[in-house]
């Protein structure tokens, strides 16, 4: 048996050194990557790449960044708010890896053999050193718990059964999109056709194609943006940076005054206990993220406000660089 509390499914991830297909990577990821398809990732952030440190800057630096950047946080946290299952299944690193493949596995009708069943997913996580076969079957329970995903028969063979996400994870990826790429319309204008492309099933099943693409080759957000590690690595980690910065005005922002936000508040966003978060805190203001004068509250300091317009400016930036692809493959595929 699972629990929905964080002593039985730990905050973390097993921390484990992915391999990619440039790496001699062998096996159920080697039927997915497209053999037409060669992504470097260590280019995607070099001079002159999509996610180079020169372009993030940039982003950062432009006028209203700073507000587009709080409104995507608070977006971003509201959705996610008091969906318990939900924020187990997809709110750190590996979470939403794995409940991408597992919308990639659905959708790749080209791969002999397709389907998302729990041993496929639990071979192509172990394969990229995601996490273990166990975490990956616990994932799955809380899918079906939340009704994420449902067991039915496969087309193919009504005697076999394989899993099929239902519109509630469908629809979590794309307002995860949504929110990221509302919030950079303003700076990038590839947006707002993927704005509208979002609510067709055939765009999004692309955009799951060219993301799971870029991880099956290696990519790790967290590796463009190290600062945020000790977040993403906890359960409800991300959405406690977001949630402060939601909650931060100009002068919060610069550590002047405290963030509008209490520790009880934070709990009940991420879906997370107290003693949780309260631990959570305590190793960031050890790291210098923050400060916490006499243990209560909450004031921002620079490294943790880069760390987080660096994380949103990246989430900026590749997801409009996957749209641009999806259109390209969808346009030469003649479903554009």
């Amino acid at each position: 048996m699972f629990s929905l509390t964080e002593r039985r499914l730990s905050s973390t991830v097993e921390i484990q050194s992915y391999r990619s297909r440039h790496r001699g990577c062998e096996g159920l990821v080697d039927t997915l990557v497209d053999p037409d398809i060669d992504i470097d990732v260590r280019a995607l952030s070099r001079d002159g790449g999509p996610l180079a440190p020169a372009k993030r800057a940039w982003l950062c630096a432009q006028p209203g960044f700073e507000a587009s950047a709080k409104e995507t946080s608070a977006r971003l946290v509201a959705a996610f708010h008091g969906k318990r299952i939900l924020n187990l299944v997809i709110n750190d690193r590996g979470r939403f890896i794995v409940a991408l493949l597992a919308l990639d596995l659905h959708f790749r009708d080209d791969v002999p053999d397709a389907g998302l069943t729990s041993g496929r997913l639990k071979r192509v996580c172990s394969e990229m050193g995601v996490c273990s076969p166990t975490r990956v079957a616990s994932l799955l329970a809380l899918m079906r718990l939340g009704d994420f995903v449902r067991a039915m028969p496969s087309p193919g063979d009504k005697r076999r059964r394989v899993l099929v996400p239902t519109a509630r994870l469908v629809d979590s990826q794309r307002t995860r999109w949504r929110c990221h790429l509302e919030g950079s319309s303003r700076f990038l204008p590839e947006a707002q056709r993927a704005i509208a492309a979002l609510d067709g099933e055939g765009f999004v099943a692309e955009m799951v194609r060219v993301l799971a693409d870029h991880f099956y080759a290696g990519l790790r957000i967290l590796d463009l943006v190290p600062g945020l590690r000790l977040f993403g690595e906890r359960t409800g980690g991300i959405f406690v940076v977001l949630a402060l910065l939601a909650a931060a005005d100009d002068r919060a922002l610069c550590g002047e005054r405290p963030v509008g936000t209490s520790v009880s508040d934070l709990a009940r966003r991420t879906g997370t206990s107290r003693a949780h978060i309260i631990k959570l805190l305590g190793d960031a203001a050890a790291e210098g993220f923050i400060d916490r004068p006499a243990n209560r509250d909450i004031l921002l300091q620079p490294r943790l406000v880069g760390a987080a317009h660096d994380f949103l400016a990246v989430g900026y930036l590749f997801l409009n660089y996957a749209a641009k692809l999806a259109f390209a493959r969808m346009d030469r595929d003649g479903r554009g």
